[in-house]
């Protein structure tokens, strides 16, 4: 696009469809300039590689199921016509409604940009030749295309400033921090060379590897495929489950569009894939491929993304369950609790009419037959109604993206009839999550060292006020009793940067720095602290750069010093 078509530098095949499109009179142009393209000159090509680059790395909503609210600044309006037309050919299942046109010569404009603020409504993507350059106020708007030349530096600025509303209550997903509450950023993609035009940031930004829900549930259900390979589970019942979710797999590969780039990329596994007969019996080879080539590819077109979630919850409990995971534990905890909010809402008629099965989940026999398909029973009885348990605000929904992470495997111990280590580990979460106000727990999660005081008033509560010593050390070891405060309670943001200001502030560091510096904030942010700053040195600091490539040794030295005295103001105290 930037440096035009020219007729010499074409390959053959190209050469005969260039001529096709601008020969006149048996005459052939030598070269098309770039101002020309995209005014009259469109290339299906072009505008289909920069729809899947936005689709497959923008900022998304619904567990990274679905495209944040954006914008594409298109040339005129028969290249926004264009954009649109070939973003229903590639994506036709979303039915003619998630991209459209918005340009002053249509009557109906005002209707879609209304919409396009509603964040329940599509369209999720806003085409627009002027009319949203400035002046438009959307919030939840986390993607901007620059599918057009700007040359103005006051036009360009405006037009950045479409993105930068805050939008506090909305889960939102991107490559850089994974699954988030709150709009932290907004992301440009510019197609025709205007932040090197204008000098600023033309480097961008790097990403890491996020997985979607749609690509969780999938992956769980090759998961599940592989283990009813096993005799435990040859019964008729276990096989006809394990068919059918091969079935749905199959299918979810058989229907990708071959007219992405993207899916053309893998076309040999799409089409191994599409056959059924290629689950029969999955190897480790089979699962590599499969969860590296074809899980990222598949598209789900169902809308309720807390169903989804659910979903993805089910597949992890009965993995677990499965694998014997230790974590079965606090994932059948949030099941019932997700069961007892259900049965506080039997006025919602679908409510009521589910109740019976509602029910059982929190009865003994449930628990104790324990049983696969009775899982899959809850998943596809339960999955519609966990819309209405949700509140709004997203930090507080129930059903969340567990990992399934083995912390700790032991083979042989029992434990006393009369313990049940949920109930200590369940009462010093709900203890510190319902007093974060408390100052021991304030001061820790705001990285303020504890005082003696501070820390005498932690050791009796998790020692005599919420069980005993014994129970402590059974539970948690010798783990500090700041450093499971933190855990538990997490690093505020506001404190994570506070405490890497020097960092965030430094205005000579460059793109892949900051990144670098804002993925530790993030760790530490989701971990409360970092147990040794070797960490650094290892997955996911160590790629695509390391820390000793990046800064000098004693901006190195500098760098752990911030992050061990994150962690010792969880352990030693003042005064």
């Amino acid at each position: 696009m930037e440096e035009g078509i020219t007729y010499a530098q074409l390959s053959q095949e190209d050469k005969e469809r260039f001529e096709d499109d601008f020969a006149e009179d048996d005459y052939v142009p030598d070269f098309i300039p770039s101002e020309k393209l995209n005014k009259f000159v469109f290339n299906a090509d072009t505008v289909d590689e920069v729809l899947q680059d936005l689709m497959e790395r923008g900022i998304k909503v619904a567990g990274g199921d679905k495209l944040g609210k954006t914008i594409i600044f298109a040339q005129n309006k028969k290249h926004a016509e264009f954009i649109v037309e070939r973003f229903n050919k590639l994506y036709p299942y979303y039915n003619g409604g998630f991209a459209q046109r918005v340009i002053c010569d249509d009557s109906h404009a005002q209707t879609i940009i209304d919409d396009f603020k509603n964040p329940d409504k599509d369209p999720r993507i806003a085409v627009s030749v002027d009319m949203m350059d400035t002046g438009i106020d959307v919030p939840e708007c986390v993607n901007l295309v620059f599918f057009k030349k700007v040359r103005s530096k006051t036009k360009f600025w405006q037009m950045i400033g479409r993105g930068t509303r805050l939008a506090p209550n909305i889960l939102f997903t991107d490559n850089i921090d994974g699954e988030y509450s709150g709009k932290r950023r907004f992301l440009i993609f510019d197609y025709c060379g205007n932040f090197e035009y204008f000098k600023v940031h033309a480097n961008g930004y790097e990403g890491k590897e996020t997985k979607s829900l749609t690509e969780n549930i999938f992956n769980k259900k090759i998961e599940l495929i592989i283990a009813m390979q096993k005799s435990t589970y040859v019964e008729d019942k276990y096989q006809e489950w394990r068919v059918a979710l091969i079935e749905d797999c199959c299918r979810s590969v058989a229907e990708l569009n071959k007219e992405k780039v993207s899916v053309k990329l893998k076309l040999k596994y799409v089409e191994k894939y599409s056959n059924t007969s290629a689950f029969t019996c999955i190897s480790e080879g089979d699962k590599l491929e499969l969860s590296t080539h074809i899980a990222p590819l598949i598209v789900s077109k169902y809308e309720d993304e807390y169903a989804k979630r659910f979903d993805n919850f089910m597949y992890g409990l009965i993995l677990a369950d499965i694998n014997s995971k230790t974590e079965f534990g606090s994932i059948k905890n949030v099941l019932c609790e997700t069961a007892l909010a259900l049965e506080g809402r039997i006025s919602i008629p679908q409510v009521k009419d589910k109740l019976e099965e509602i029910k059982k989940i929190n009865t003994d026999k449930y628990w104790e037959e324990k049983d696969i398909l009775s899982f899959e029973q809850s998943r596809r009885n339960l999955r519609d109604l966990i819309k209405f348990v949700v509140d709004s605000d997203p930090k507080s929904s129930i059903i969340t993206n567990l990992k399934d992470v083995v912390i700790e495997e032991k083979e042989g111990a029992t434990l006393g009839a009369a313990y049940n280590f949920e109930d200590y580990r369940k009462k010093v979460n709900r203890y510190v999550e319902d007093n974060k106000d408390a100052l021991p727990i304030y001061k820790l999660t705001h990285n303020i060292a504890l005082s003696k005081g501070d820390y005498e008033e932690l050791e009796r509560v998790f020692t005599k006020e919420l069980g005993s010593s014994e129970d402590y050390k059974r539970e948690y070891k010798d783990t500090p009793f700041g450093l499971l405060v933190r855990k538990i309670a997490k690093l505020e943001h506001g404190a994570a940067m506070e405490a890497f200001s020097e960092f965030i502030n430094d205005e000579s560091l460059n793109q892949r720095q900051i990144a670098f510096v804002n993925k530790v904030i993030n760790h530490i942010e989701q971990n409360g602290y970092m147990e040794d700053v070797t960490d650094l040195q290892k997955p996911p600091f160590d790629k695509p750069v390391s820390v000793t490539k990046l800064f000098d040794s004693k901006t190195v030295i500098t760098l752990m010093a911030k992050i061990n005295k994150i962690r010792e103001n969880a352990v030693k105290t003042v005064g």
